[in-house]
């Protein structure tokens, strides 16, 4: 079955994995900085010559290499810059990967790269110093020291953000007693391609032996078995803060009402014999609706195919009001001539009495139903908090209010009853069956997140959820690469390949295409790659 057994499968591709990993790398979460000293036991006068400053930043994004069913190596590329002798800078290209355990922590319920140790790869000189391969060793057994140091004690773990984080069931109080329970969790990797996480809530069961890929290359495959979705609801309705009550309310102008004014004008007419002549126009017809919609009971859901629900048994509450009002032009007039046409009266017979400007309701009403019906339908989505819902969308019900009094025909008065009635269907809260599944935090490391190609798909046992994840800021568009790039810290201008373009921390760096935009700014141009740029 596609959950393995499990409550949850989560299959997460490196492809989505190297996506967090950009984020990590964009943010500059990994910066190691500090001061390295040889040796404790030398005298203070010549420590300044056995200590050195270093600084290591990442100058490319991460990205995983699968080795086995739970261990991975992160790979990194990273600019090494020392200070040694009191002001002599030494620098260096160095490749270096992190070996890595993948782990789930079953009380935070989030996924995780936990570090185990740093290997050097590889160092290259950049500077123009003469630096000899034992020189180069020991270089290599600092660093390894210095960066096992930092992952083992700074960074002793890197969240995967992408999926499963946290469980989050909205809208509930806080406390463990709130959270899902975990009876049973796995990771592992399989093909060195996919990461595989299944959890079980309520029960112990589940096995990742015989686990297939089932991403077929996207970033992201989820499975809920369709029992445990039912858990979830049962769970979430008796653990959940929120009351089930939506509002709603809008005033919109309505283009199918057509009030009974012809008839009103001609009843003047014969009531006056006819000296009386009124013209009514009515403008700016609108409709002010609210209300409030509250679900009474936990209904009973099915889940069926092509990501439909049957809904049984569902009762709500609908507190509606509604206003139509006009703005009513009236024109009186005395018509001399009576009923005789005024085409053949020789004299000017209509004689101006008043004009009325005045803006007029035409119905109002308001009414509290309690409607129980025994089969309505919904179809499933994903919610502005990631997690799936059912969103009830047909209903049988009747929206009974009082049309004594109201000048619109049958035909235009049940117009608005079926509009009123759409509305207050739209508005039936949404039924939650999952924790957040993807991207739990819609702001992760300072980025925002987005589904694309998402398919989702139902069977009366499982439903099943397949997309890709992209970061918005890091989506890639084909452009011309600006020439000039500036540090927004230093308002310094440089040259794309200038030197000193590699010490530009990411988040400082700025593109320019027009040197003198950068100028006009306050930028001072490089002394290296643009001496002769000045403006005064």
């Amino acid at each position: 079955m596609p959950t393995n057994n499990y409550d949850i499968l989560v299959q997460l591709h490196e492809k989505a994995l190297n996506k967090a990993l950009a984020m990590v790398f964009y943010n500059e979460y990994i910066k190691l900085e500090g001061f390295y000293h040889l040796s404790d036991k030398l005298p203070d006068s010549v420590k300044s010559f056995t200590s050195f400053k270093y600084k290591i930043s990442l100058s490319k994004e991460p990205f995983v290499d699968f080795r086995g069913q739970d261990t991975l190596f992160l790979r990194f590329a990273a600019l090494l810059k020392f200070t040694v002798l009191s002001g002599l800078e030494l620098n260096f290209n160095m490749d270096f990967y992190v070996i890595s355990k993948i782990c789930f922590d079953i009380n935070t319920k989030k996924i995780y790269y936990n570090i185990q140790g740093a290997e050097i790869v590889k160092i290259e000189a950049q500077s123009y110093y003469n630096i000899g391969k034992e020189f180069i060793n020991k270089l290599n057994f600092i660093i390894k020291e210095i960066l096992n140091e930092y992952f083992k004690n700074q960074v002793k773990e890197i969240e995967i953000p992408i999926a499963i984080n946290g469980l989050k069931l909205p809208m509930m109080p806080q406390g463990d007693v709130y959270s899902l329970p975990i009876s049973n969790f796995d990771v592992k990797i399989i093909d060195n391609q996919v990461l595989t996480v299944g959890i079980s809530f309520f029960n112990k069961k589940g096995s990742l032996l015989n686990v297939k890929n089932n991403t077929n290359n996207k970033d992201c495959y989820i499975a809920i078995d369709n029992q445990a979705a039912y858990n979830i609801l049962d769970f979430w309705w008796s653990n959940t803060t929120y009351d089930k009550k939506q509002e709603f309310g809008e005033t919109i102008e309505i283009g199918f009402a057509t009030p009974l004014a012809k008839g009103v004008d001609s009843a003047t007419r014969l009531i006056s014999l006819g000296f009386i002549q009124t013209e009514t126009d009515y403008e700016n017809l609108m409709l002010n609706y609210d209300g409030q919609i509250s679900l009474n009971n936990k209904p009973q859901v099915n889940i069926k195919e092509n990501n439909l629900v049957e809904v049984l048994n569902l009762e709500f509450t609908a507190d509606v009001s509604a206003n139509v009002y006009t703005d009513v032009k009236k024109h009186i007039a005395l018509d001399t001539s009576s009923f005789i046409s005024d085409n053949i009266t020789p004299w000017q017979d209509d004689i101006d009495i008043a004009n009325i400007n005045k803006n007029k309701s035409l119905v109002k009403v308001k009414n509290k139903f309690t409607l129980q019906i025994n089969n309505a339908e919904g179809k499933l989505k994903i919610n502005d908090k990631n997690n799936l819902a059912i969103k009830i969308t047909k209903a049988d019900f009747k929206l009974l209010f009082n049309k004594k009094g109201t000048t619109f025909s049958d035909n235009t008065w049940n117009k608005i009853m079926e509009f009123l009635k759409d509305k207050v269907l739209e508005k039936i809260p949404e039924i939650v069956i999952s924790p957040s599944l993807i991207l739990a935090d819609l702001n992760i490391f300072g980025f925002s997140l987005n589904l694309s190609e998402l398919n989702l798909t139902t069977t009366d046992k499982d439903l099943v959820l397949s997309t890709n994840v992209n970061i918005n800021e890091l989506v890639s568009d084909k452009v011309a690469v600006p020439n000039y790039i500036g540090n927004k810290a230093t308002k310094v201008i440089h040259m794309f390949h200038c030197k000193g373009v590699r010490d530009i921390d990411t988040k400082n760096r700025v593109g320019y295409y027009v040197m003198y935009e950068a100028l006009s700014e306050n930028y001072s141009p490089c002394k290296n790659c643009l001496s002769s740029y000045n403006i005064k």
